[in-house]
């Protein structure tokens, strides 16, 4: 199982109404993809470290999702292309949360008992 992160900004311009259903698109992608939503956080309207299309601020957002679907970063990206309100965006595979990554090992390691056992 991967886990990713992905951060977007979108126009300073968009209402909220719009701004709700960008975010709602971008989940979409992702969970038709066969990936799993564990966080997601909205960062709100900040300013940019320097304009980007000629705006000063963005709205930012991150959400964190886990998948064993490799294609789910590209499909993303294409996404964020097609669609102008995006201004910046970024996804990357990052290491699985702390309580997570020790849940993988437990199960691993119960396995390989179980396996040791039954020999």
């Amino acid at each position: 199982m991967r886990h990713y992160e992905t951060v977007f900004v979108l126009k300073p311009t968009l209402s909220e109404e719009e701004l709700s259903k960008k975010v709602e698109a971008v989940k979409e992608v992702i969970t038709k993809e066969g990936g799993e939503i564990y966080n997601e956080d909205k960062w709100g309207r900040r300013e940019l470290a320097y304009p980007i299309e000629n705006f000063n601020s963005g709205y930012y957002f991150l959400i964190n999702f886990k998948s064993e679907n490799t294609h789910i970063p590209a499909k993303l990206e294409v996404f964020f292309n097609l669609d102008e309100d995006f201004i910046r965006y970024l996804t990357f595979k990052i290491n699985p949360p702390k309580e997570e990554a020790k849940e993988e090992k437990t199960s691993e390691e119960a396995t390989a008992e179980s396996k040791t056992e039954g020999e």
